[in-house]
């Protein structure tokens, strides 16, 4: 269990899970749950640069005996405060009827970027900060280490491997995407009569309309298809020479018997700075629907292009997204920056282009802000659930783009340190969270292919009626402090070739897997911590490993010259992965249980994936494949589908 007001070691990284508000600040809530109106942060701060913080430090005092034999998570109870039934305010038939569920989704947001963590742009984030206090913070919430396997697994309720996309990247000209075997997220919410609608980044399939998010579920999706895409310009960030959005819908016919799917390229959106865009369009879409009494409940996935920063352009938000308070703020950076004194040149670089990460930082807080008052004015508040995730770990490389930052969690985005899969996550929603539980944390054990069974359960739906092979598990009931965590296992990574034996380095596979409070790293590349603050725990972006030692998706031969190793960490006594246990003899036995473990799993593998999508991606590399280059071209050079086989 998590302990306030512990005191920082200064030796050694802290293990930060939260941060509380300054003491004078208000909480920026929607107006019918605080009267009062959201106020600035202290001035005296802007001056003085100073803040107190508490840190919350994880202790686990279970015997290592019983770890031995029986990997469970420590806490009897996920949640630091007893519930009770009494709720939000709201009337007595919301709690019973269908929550409309928002998943708001930021794009390699790290854990020392959102404000209840960050200790270097702690007010960037303002809005997510009160919102998280009403809430419930999830501490120990996992995905995968980059956008195309997070997002496979939030949609499916699988872990990657499954499907065969675990270290896969899926750029604009891939043969690929996710079998149509599986039934995605919005597909379901739909079957127990939600609306459902999508905005933002997909990137898990397009070469085919039927991978379209149009075809996978939603009524309605707007947004873009690469890894990442200039803000205004809307240019593939790969240096693909095409613009990527498109805008697709699934609509019934007349009778009712037959749905049609349709799409077309975003070209009307072009220059418009996406998340303004995709703030105006969900404030469209909700005052539209709920203008019928009879509404649907809604599901609305908003998948933010922020923060992502990967060679994408105009990275800066329009004035309008920023509020004055944002603009004060910048400045008192800018100033701390100056005050400070000389720092290094590669330093000096890193903090102008953390700035930029602090706006963007800002435009998604003022769109989530936007999304609450919305909901609210529509009248849809109380019988809300918005869940606030990233889909995975930050980049903190600031040569390629504005950086985020993961301190003091070890690592980035593309690795399986808990910096690349640990991520900030939280839960609000006033008429379905007892009283009691708001601004609790629950520690136990989530991952992304948990969102699929708790939303659905949430939905009124029996996740037991789900394909056997879903992984996820319902946690409604114990982020609310209801019982225990039910999760005591993640599976990251497996190799892809049923032939791999444990011994076997000389491949760019290996294995992430967490049981209980362990967690094992094989044949994993050796990476650093990356402190955002100057000083010896300062690294600059020539020693950030991970980013360019990562798995290669498709080439089973050699590893490059990059330092592979094994591990094996105690992530709640050492969440800063900064003890390696793997030759310790006091640890043999766990280290050989979860090797066991993670052998019998490659052996089970039901589907042959692992060779099934490298052959698909093969195909659309050829050197004179012009399938998508034609297609591309005949839609005003904008990214689309071009008719590539499915994979069923």
């Amino acid at each position: 269990q998590t302990q306030k007001g512990t005191k920082r070691d200064a030796r050694r990284p802290i293990q930060l899970l939260y941060q509380t508000q300054y003491m004078d600040e208000k909480p920026l809530l929607p107006k019918s749950l605080m009267d009062q109106e959201s106020s600035s942060f202290s001035r005296k701060w802007l001056i003085g640069g100073a803040i107190a913080i508490s840190l919350l430090v994880l202790s686990n005092k279970e015997s290592q005996a019983s770890l031995t034999s029986n990997f469970k998570v420590v806490t009897t109870n996920g949640n630091d405060l007893t519930t009770e039934d009494s709720l939000a305010p709201g009337d007595a038939t919301t709690s019973r009827s269908l929550p409309n569920i928002f998943l708001f989704t930021c794009d390699d947001m790290g854990w020392n970027d959102i404000g209840y963590n960050s200790d270097d742009l702690s007010e960037a984030t303002p809005f997510m900060k009160a919102l998280a206090k009403k809430g419930i913070t999830l501490t120990h919430y996992y995905t995968q280490p980059s956008c195309t396997p997070s997002r496979v697994t939030m949609m499916t309720g699988k872990f990657a491997y499954r499907n065969g996309f675990q270290n896969h990247e899926l750029l604009h000209n891939d043969y690929t995407g996710v079998p149509l075997s599986n039934k995605m997220m919005p597909e379901h919410m739909k079957e127990l009569g939600y609306a459902t609608l999508g905005f933002g980044k997909w990137n898990i399939g397009h070469c085919n309309s039927r991978y379209l998010p149009s075809a996978r579920g939603f009524d309605h999706f707007l947004g873009y298809l690469c890894p990442g895409h200039g803000y205004s310009d809307h240019n593939c960030g790969t240096s693909a020479g095409y613009r990527d959005m498109i805008e697709g819908w699934a609509t019934k016919s007349k009778d009712g018997t037959t749905t049609n799917y349709e799409w077309t390229n975003g070209s009307p959106y072009l220059g418009t700075y996406d998340t303004l865009l995709y703030r105006e369009e969900t404030q469209k879409a909700l005052r539209k629907h709920f203008s019928d009494d009879d509404a649907k409940p809604m599901f609305m996935w908003l998948a933010q292009h922020g923060m992502h920063s990967e060679y994408d352009s105009d990275p800066i938000p329009p004035s309008d997204l920023l509020n004055e308070d944002n603009k004060e703020y910048l400045k008192a950076l800018k100033k701390r920056l100056d005050e400070e004194g000389k720092h290094s040149d590669e330093y000096t670089k890193f903090f102008k282009m953390r700035m930029i990460t602090a706006s963007v930082l800002m435009s998604l807080d003022n769109s989530l802000k936007n999304l609450v008052e919305t909901i609210e004015d529509v009248g849809q508040l109380s019988n809300s659930i918005i869940f606030v995730n990233s889909d995975n770990g930050a980049d903190p490389d600031y040569t390629q783009g504005h950086p985020g930052n993961n301190f003091p969690l070890r690592s980035e985005k593309f690795s399986y340190y808990e910096g690349g899969v640990r991520v900030p996550a939280f839960v609000y929603g006033p008429g379905h969270i007892p009283i009691k539980s708001e601004g609790s944390t629950y520690h136990g054990m989530m991952h992304h292919v948990d969102l699929l069974t708790t939303f659905y359960s949430l939905g009124g739906g029996d996740y037991g009626d789900l394909d056997s092979d879903v992984d996820g598990m319902d946690q409604w009931a114990a982020i609310k402090g209801d019982t225990s965590s039910p999760r005591t296992e993640l599976v990251l990574n497996l190799p892809r070739s049923k032939t791999w034996k444990m011994g076997e380095q000389l491949t760019s596979e290996g294995i992430a897997l967490r049981m209980g409070n362990y967690k094992l790293l094989y044949n994993h590349v050796y990476d650093s911590w990356f402190s955002p603050s100057p000083g010896d725990d300062f690294t600059s972006a020539s020693d950030m490993m991970a980013a360019w030692c990562q798995y290669s998706f498709y080439d089973l031969t050699e590893s490059s010259g990059c330092v592979f190793a094994n591990f094996l960490f105690n992530v709640l006594d050492d969440p800063t992965e900064q003890t390696n246990l793997w030759h310790h003899s006091d640890y043999k036995d766990i280290k050989a249980n979860m090797i066991k473990r993670a052998e019998e799993l490659v052996a089970a593998q039901i589907n042959d994936y692992g060779k099934i999508i490298p052959e698909y991606y093969e195909r659309g590399h050829g050197e004179d494949d012009s399938t998508y280059t034609d297609a591309f071209q005949a839609h005003g050079d904008y990214v689309v589908p071009f008719d590539c086989d499915v994979i069923h």
